[in-house]
């Protein structure tokens, strides 16, 4: 699974949306469906800039696939109204000559816009409801829970973003949940429509989650468990699904008669406040019209806070099992500066 590195750098900067302060507004006016007159405090501005890449031994190439550029958020708040805007300016370069020769709607075909968050919403004080033209699912939040590396981490192939994407997600006395409608694409007579959603239990030395989604046109099934274990400066991770569809999923895999069943653990150790080192293992079975498959990797992470707002970081990963395909090894590699 690819992280989007960017769109998970600035993850944290969705959740400030949340915490804009407006104790002068609620000081004024509790009420709860109050609506001041839009002012510029009710705005904050934040994003990130970056460089940074992929190589592998297969294509011998180096590439970005929405690593390196800059995004740019903008978060709004007035009383309990809160919104988010986030939009992408990537290079998307690649060395390999049949990616330069594709067409300009491939990947990695060159420089390239992206709107990925765009959301209104109303805090109820237990939780965000929301709809957004294009935003996360539920699930997307708590799939990956168990990943402590950089990049290559394993999870459940869920829904990640969706287009008309209706969300309640929040958590209380330790107790998380979210529940989301979707559709996978902006064309509503072509897209496919589903609903995912988890509860969990939050606590400061461990989280646990349990997730599903469903889709109508694929008749795709998702299940997974997920969590983490803060063990001093070890923190251990665990990521368990099983899938099963009858058609393409949004990476655009043939999923006919296919389940798909997996678990990702890994762990991580804060060598200092600013170096953090981390592995992870991926095993999954694929069973296409009762044959099975089965792949492996694991992978190695460095991460390291260069200041405040700065921080790099590597991830190499190494095929073990790549069931009918060679073996190939992958590296990631970026930096990003936080303002």
């Amino acid at each position: 699974m690819k992280k989007t590195l960017l769109a998970l750098a600035i993850a944290s900067i969705s959740t400030s949306a949340f915490a804009v302060d407006t104790s002068s507004q609620n000081s004024k006016n509790d009420e709860m469906f109050a609506f001041d007159p839009m002012h510029k405090d009710q705005f904050s501005v934040s994003g990130s800039v970056g460089i940074g890449g992929y190589y592998d031994t297969k294509s011998k190439a180096l590439y970005d696939d929405w690593a390196t550029g800059l995004t740019l958020a903008v978060n709004y708040r007035n009383n309990r109204v809160v919104g988010y805007f986030e939009t992408d300016f990537m290079m998307n370069y690649s060395t390999d000559p049949d990616e330069k020769a594709a067409s300009s709607s491939d990947k990695h075909s060159g420089p390239a816009t992206d709107v990925d968050k765009a959301w209104l919403g109303f805090d109820t004080g237990f939780g965000i409801a929301s709809f957004g033209w294009e935003n996360d699912t539920a699930l997307d939040a708590v799939d990956g829970a168990g990943d402590n590396t950089y990049e290559f981490g394993a999870s459940a192939g869920d829904a990640s973003d969706g287009f008309n994407v209706a969300k309640f997600q929040g958590s209380t006395s330790g107790f998380a949940y979210g529940v989301s409608y979707f559709e996978t694409d902006d064309n509503r007579s072509k897209a496919d429509k589903g609903v995912n959603g988890y509860i969990g239990i939050e606590q400061e030395i461990f989280n646990v989650y349990a997730g599903y989604e469903t889709r109508d046109k694929a008749e795709y099934d998702v299940m997974t468990v997920t969590g983490n274990v803060k063990l001093g400066a070890v923190k251990l991770g665990a990521n368990f699904w099983i899938e099963d569809g009858n058609a393409k999923d949004l990476t655009g895999k043939n999923l006919t008669n296919q389940e798909n069943t997996g678990y990702y653990l890994s762990a991580g150790y804060a060598v200092t406040e600013d170096l953090t080192l981390a592995a992870g293992y991926a095993a999954n079975t694929k069973e296409v019209s009762k044959v099975e498959t089965d792949y492996s990797y694991m992978n190695v992470a460095a991460m390291y806070t260069l200041a405040k707002n700065m921080d790099m970081g590597i991830d190499v990963r190494q095929d073990l099992d790549a069931g009918a395909a060679d073996e190939e090894t992958y590296v990631f590699a970026a930096g990003y500066y936080y303002f």
